[in-house]
């Protein structure tokens, strides 16, 4: 097959990277026949091969969980069905969505899970599953834009931009020749995903497009420009597929999916059973918040403390995690009333006011509220004491401005000012630092985080007077076997490994590294230990080598067996689970490390689009290595929306990235919070770095 990439074979760039990319292993290693990726077979050829190949599309980084994100489920229960069959199982993804049939039909996987809508059409060529879900097409505009059809009769004339290989088209065509009226239908690049194309409806930049209402539903919770205008089918079948020719997985498959429908109990997202109906909804739902302490996106991988230790939880209850971010924390407490989530997980302090309502588990943290000021202040306030006729800034929804309004009657009047609820704490802070709010409080463990980030802020004073505030999960006071289950785990995990290195990565480590144990450049026209291995892979997949030890030197300090905050590793700090998808094992073996790094950049650059000029290339696959593709991409639509250039780094897309720590943006983006000012520092530094270099060594 033209342009595969098999995940353990010595490559050589082809002129155009592959549409396929493999991620490894996500269960135990098996025996596998010398080329396990072209086979065809039925269920029997699968358990001796023992793994499940998945063909899913586009290439393998997550997305930030929302409520009604539909690629969540359709992975989770790939693992499900692999696990039942006891078998591995793994992804293969595809960038096209028009070849995604072609290689199931050529061998190139086992199951197709990219929610396919059954059309006649398909259904000729392949076998569907049932049903995974029943879905709605909506025409979606600009909303607020004049003149938007709101009835199929209105369509004459209108443009509707869809990808050709969709099964929109084919609505399309079917309505058009129903109604005997011209819907002029404008195809798009098939390597656009549908979310992609809805995004740019919503910008003015197409003028109407079709989604499904499954997607819809994800999007409207981070992109309020997007108006559903009208149904154009309903009740469309959305199902997997495999090929004829194997019978035995498609019996099994139905099973299976069957099994599913009938035994889950999500009637409604909005549930408020105990452990019993966690359990038999397969799921723990846990309501938390996108910030840099609870749950984020970094490097398209998904983490937070509280996203870690939830994860613990989930696991020992044998169920999936579920993850229901709300826009701003004060909705934390009424939409586990509601019954949206099971529990909150957000570093949540056990107040006796918040025991009124909730009810919460043994604590498994203890916090400080510290009240912070502008670093090098004349006047600075040293205790609580010191507050009368002050100002100090706090959430009215937190612990905090309960804590301040018990000082009042001690010290005297002073003023509690209430923080937008939807502004977290890096921008807080911000303001103290600027002076803006003089005072403000936040919890011990953020400031320990965000300190070796920063010195425009200092610690004041503590309002807990020495009595640690407890932190605990909340849930509903209906819910006692979930409580009882939660206080189990918690007394397991307190003092544990997993829980101290937790807290160690989020709160504790610096998450840079220590510039002045950098190692000594050799000298003699050399950059590094490695810059013989640096050129040979450089020109395997041509880049300028004095780039990569420029961008290696930023990650690691040329030290190979460097390792971050984040369990990055080697020379290029990529995540184990990265150099897993590119087939590379050891990656504190110095060659072994650089030639991952170096395929991973090149993987990047040839995501992005030829016609942007390549010094603006480098530097967006430079800030995309550093944040991830996805908080790239949103850097660039901010850009777009803000009348930056959206296909420049330096002076447009940069100031879009520094916004997206801001609340205001990042709660439209689809990736959610990203630390923008490391990598605007990263891009820059490493093309500092990398000017100097030039002066040293020739090409």
């Amino acid at each position: 097959m033209k342009g595969f990439i098999h995940p353990r074979s010595e490559w050589v760039a082809p002129p155009l990277l592959s549409t396929l990319w493999l991620i490894l292993s996500c269960a135990p290693k098996v025996e596998e026949p010398p080329d396990p990726y072209v086979a065809g077979g039925d269920l029997r050829e699968i358990l001796e091969r023992g793994a499940l190949r998945v063909l899913v599309p586009t290439l393998p980084e997550d997305d930030l969980q929302r409520a009604g994100a539909p690629n969540v489920e359709d992975r989770e229960m790939a693992l499900a069905f692999a696990a039942r069959l006891g078998i591995g199982c793994e992804f293969i993804s595809v960038d096209s969505r028009s070849e995604i049939l072609e290689r199931l039909e050529g061998g190139y996987g086992d199951v197709v899970t990219a929610q396919l809508t059954v059309t006649p059409e398909r259904d000729e060529r392949l076998r569907f599953t049932p049903p995974t879900s029943i879905v709605d097409e909506w025409l979606v505009g600009r909303r607020g834009e004049p003149d938007l059809p709101r009835n199929v009769e209105a369509l004459a004339g209108k443009e509707i931009h869809v990808r050709r290989s969709s099964s929109f088209t084919e609505t399309l065509r079917d309505l058009s020749r129903s109604r005997g009226m011209g819907i002029r239908m404008v195809f798009v690049d098939e390597a656009l995903d549908t979310e992609t194309i809805a995004y740019q409806v919503s910008r003015g930049e197409r003028p109407l497009t079709v989604v499904d209402s499954n997607l819809l539903a994800s999007i409207e919770t981070y992109n309020a420009d997007l108006e559903p205008l009208f149904v154009l089918a309903r009740g469309r079948e959305l199902a997997w597929v495999v090929r004829n020719e194997a019978p035995e997985l498609a019996s099994a498959l139905d099973a299976f999916i069957i099994e599913r429908q009938l035994t889950d109990h999500r009637a409604d997202d909005r549930t408020t059973g105990d452990l019993d109906s966690v359990r038999a909804r397969g799921s723990l739902r846990v309501i938390t918040l996108n910030n840099p302490v609870h749950y984020f996106l970094y490097r398209g991988r998904q983490m937070g403390f509280d996203f870690e230790i939830a994860g613990l939880a989930a696991k020992k209850l044998g169920v999936r995690l579920e993850l229901v971010v709300p826009p701003s924390r004060d909705l934390a407490f009424e939409w586990l009333l509601e019954g949206r989530g099971d529990l909150i997980a957000a570093t949540l302090t056990a107040t006796p006011e918040r025991r009124e309502s909730l009810a919460f588990s043994r604590p498994y943290l203890f916090v400080e509220e510290i009240v912070v000021r502008r670093a090098r202040t004349v006047q600075k306030v040293e205790s609580g004491y010191e507050l009368r006729g002050r100002a100090v800034h706090a959430w009215k929804s937190s612990s905090h401005y309960q804590t301040l309004l018990k000082w009042v009657p001690e010290v005297g009047p002073f003023d509690i000012e209430p923080i937008p609820e939807d502004m977290e704490y890096e921008e807080i802070l911000d303001r103290v630092g600027s002076g803006e709010y003089p005072l403000a409080v936040v919890d011990s463990l953020v400031l320990e985080a965000e300190l070796p980030h920063r010195d425009d802020v200092e610690a004041a004073f503590s309002l807990s007077a020495g009595q640690p505030q407890p932190i605990a999960f909340a849930v509903r006071p209906g819910n006692p076997k979930l409580l009882s289950f939660l206080d189990d785990f918690v007394s397991e995990i307190v003092g544990s490994l997993e829980l101290n290195d937790a807290r160690d990565r989020y709160f504790r480590k610096s998450r840079g590294l220590d510039r002045a144990k950098a190692k000594n450049s050799p000298g003699s026209g050399r950059l590094s230990p490695y810059d013989e291995i640096l050129k040979k892979h450089s020109k395997r997949y041509g880049l300028d080598w004095r780039l990569m030890a420029a961008q290696a030197y930023q990650e690691s300090l040329f030290d190979p067996d460097a390792e971050s905050w984040a369990g990055a590793r080697g020379l290029f700090q990529l995540l184990p689970s990265t150099s897993l998808e590119l087939g590379f094992e050891d990656l504190t073996d110095p060659d072994s490390g650089i030639h991952a790094g170096i395929r991973y950049m090149h993987q990047i650059l040839e995501r992005l689009e030829p016609r942007v000029p390549l010094k603006h290339r480098l530097r967006f696959a430079l800030a995309a290595y550093n944040a991830g593709f996805g908080h790239l991409q949103d850097a660039r639509r901010l850009a777009s929306e803000e009348g930056l250039d959206p296909d420049k780094w330096f002076g447009h897309t940069e100031k879009a990235m520094l916004l997206l720590s801001h609340p205001r943006h990042y709660q439209r983006a689809r990736h959610g919070y990203v630390r923008g000012s490391e990598t605007v520092r990263y891009v820059s530094e490493i093309q500092n770095r990398y000017d100097h270099y030039v002066t040293l060594v020739p090409f």
